[in-house]
């Protein structure tokens, strides 16, 4: 397809404002959009991966005193976000060992992006000649799917993010009057996710294939590089951040397969080194570093072909990115178990673009990213409860209209499916929660954080004379499972977070006169039974009583004279769950 010489930057800056503008016209996507945002702030509660979430908290630290402190081993797109979350907790104040306000703040362009994601599935499919349950599956499949969820919310993981550019860069690439705007967000992808290579077989041919644009391509390509990697010029930290985030991760990890279910984990098993050969009896050069690179050029040579040779449409385009990027998870060496997800994405993506839908292969991908993610992280929390049960309650209630009057129910959705809303709600909406939860969270911990004044200390602060504990061990600012505290549904600080049963005592100050505290079985459990006890020098002088779950009490305790304190935790039968926090324990001592 030759260009009109007519065409230049101003029409292609036109044809994108035209194209964004006709996105925020329909008014049927609002809907589902609202549903993924409900979705991820539900799943944001689950609990993360532990040592991934401290990589975050490591570089947001650093960030905080520009990106020329910068670390990390990610590239700079993302990092750029990164100092953009270091300054809103440097001018909040929030506490940043909160996972759950950590999630929410590094995970905003990821959720952006998967709200996208379903806008740019029901763009393709809402005039389509399709049965509406038909519709219906393919965008649960990315509005509900259970491994975006699993990598994004409850891990803390960003792959959906630079997928969604690819997603939208295959999209435009694909054309020749818009060309040059997929190959920039090609360019975003890989600054995003070094791993977006996988797409460079099917980029690569379409470049070829408009050849007398290509340049413009290559300018945007170019342009997109620059402005991104600005701020580390003018830091000049260019050639650091450069060689970290993609020369120095090349041979980061040389194993077979990392957690990933793929070909290698068959072969040679997990964490096995890939230069080790597949066989006993096999020659040095047959082992998956070596095997496994030829297999995928030549995966990635006949996609290149196929996609320069024939005049394809899109959804066979996005068909061909999907194998590529599937068979860069399966084949390759030094595969993470998430990779698989970006071939989820885009096979679903190529679904909405077919002209008859065939989900099949959208559905397999999606179950084995599922299961590959699943097999690291899992939906649990105990905040999730209260939303399970909710959505439990909900579908009992529907179901028992659907069984006992269903003409109402269909009347209900009728209702509902009548409901005009512009497509841009979603995304005001999601900025507006996000500013509101934000405010929520600095309220919540102005309140319940407690600021030492002049004579007074944390009773942990004193010298342990004696500590011991039922279960795993004692933690300061933290439960017994490493969690903030949460005692009652309100969210502390400061405190000693242990397990029934426990006594630790300590010395108190020659001139201390009060000390004063708040106890409660910690939100995490909720199922635990526990007798709070305060003793002065071996002697009892406070018990809170039987308390369970979401009860706490507050002792106000006279302690002159005295050179001991012991907070002891009786586990009353069971210890099963007894995970007890003394909270904002303050000794006061006189001047």
């Amino acid at each position: 397809m030759r260009l009109p010489k007519e065409f230049s930057f101003k029409s292609l800056v036109m044809v994108m404002l035209e194209k964004v503008k006709g996105c925020f016209q329909k008014d049927s996507f609002a809907l589902w959009g609202l549903l993924v945002i409900l979705l991820n702030f539900v799943m944001l509660h689950g609990i993360g991966f532990a040592s991934d979430l401290t990589f975050w908290r490591h570089w947001i630290n650093d960030l905080q005193m520009g990106v020329a402190n910068f670390t990390g081993n990610y590239p700079p797109l993302y990092v750029l976000w990164l100092r953009v979350v270091g300054v809103i907790y440097k001018v909040t104040g929030l506490n940043m060992d909160l996972e759950y306000e950590l999630k929410q703040f590094c995970l905003f362009p990821v959720i952006l992006a998967h709200i996208s994601l379903a806008h740019f599935v029901w763009l393709r499919i809402w005039k389509r000649n399709w049965l509406p349950e038909v519709k219906t599956i393919v965008m649960l499949l990315v509005v509900a799917n259970p491994a975006f969820y699993l990598d994004g919310p409850i891990w803390g993981q960003v792959d959906v993010l630079p997928v969604t550019f690819c997603v939208w860069g295959l999209w435009y690439a694909s054309r020749p009057k818009t060309y040059a705007i997929g190959m920039a967000l090609f360019m975003l992808g890989l600054l995003t996710k070094f791993q977006m290579i996988m797409f460079l077989p099917v980029f690569g041919a379409l470049s070829l294939r408009y050849r007398r644009v290509m340049w413009k391509g290559l300018l945007a390509m170019a342009a997109a590089f620059l402005l991104v990697f600005l701020p580390f010029i003018l830091a000049g930290n260019f050639s650091k951040e450069f060689a970290q985030a993609y020369l120095s991760t090349i041979d980061e990890y040389p194993y077979a397969s990392m957690n990933a279910g793929n070909l290698w984990m068959v072969f040679s098993g997990n964490m096995t080194p890939q230069s080790r050969p597949i066989f006993e009896w096999a020659p040095s050069f047959m082992n998956p570093g070596l095997l496994g690179k030829i297999l995928f050029v030549v995966v990635s040579v006949a996609v290149m072909a196929l996609t320069f040779f024939r005049r394809l449409p899109v959804s066979r385009i996005m068909s061909l990115a999907a194998l590529n990027a599937f068979a860069f998870f399966m084949i390759l060496p030094c595969m993470h178990e998430r990779y698989v997800l970006a071939a989820a994405v885009v096979a679903i993506a190529g679904v909405a673009c077919k002209n008859r839908p065939v989900v099949i292969w959208a559905v397999l991908l999606s179950m084995v990213a599922f299961l590959n993610i699943s097999m690291m992280t899992s939906i649990r929390g105990s905040a999730l409860w209260f939303w399970i049960a909710m959505a439990g309650i909900v579908v009992m209630f529907a179901y028992m209209v659907h069984v006992f009057a269903p003409t109402a129910l269909d009347k209900a959705l009728q209702v509902c499916s009548k409901v005009k809303l512009p497509a841009l709600v979603p995304y005001v909406l999601f900025v507006l929660i996000y500013a509101v939860d934000v405010g929520a969270s600095y309220l919540q911990q102005a309140k319940t954080a407690y600021h030492l004044k002049k004579g007074e200390m944390f009773i942990y602060d004193l010298k342990l004379l004696h500590q011991e504990q039922g279960y795993g061990s004692t933690h300061i600012g933290k439960s017994i499972d490493d969690n903030p505290l949460h005692v009652n549904g309100r969210l502390y600080l400061s405190g000693i977070g242990t397990h029934a049963p426990s006594r630790h005592v300590y010395r108190l100050p020659e001139k201390a006169s009060r000390f004063t505290v708040i106890c409660g079985i910690d939100d995490e459990s909720g199922n635990g039974v526990v007798d709070f006890i305060i003793e002065l020098d071996g002697q009892e002088v406070w018990r809170s009583g039987r308390m369970e779950g979401r009860m706490s009490a507050a002792a106000d305790i006279d302690v002159r004279g005295a050179k001991k304190i012991a907070l002891i935790t009786d586990e009353m039968g069971s210890k099963n769950f007894d995970h007890a926090d003394w909270v904002n324990p303050v000794v006061f001592v006189e001047e």
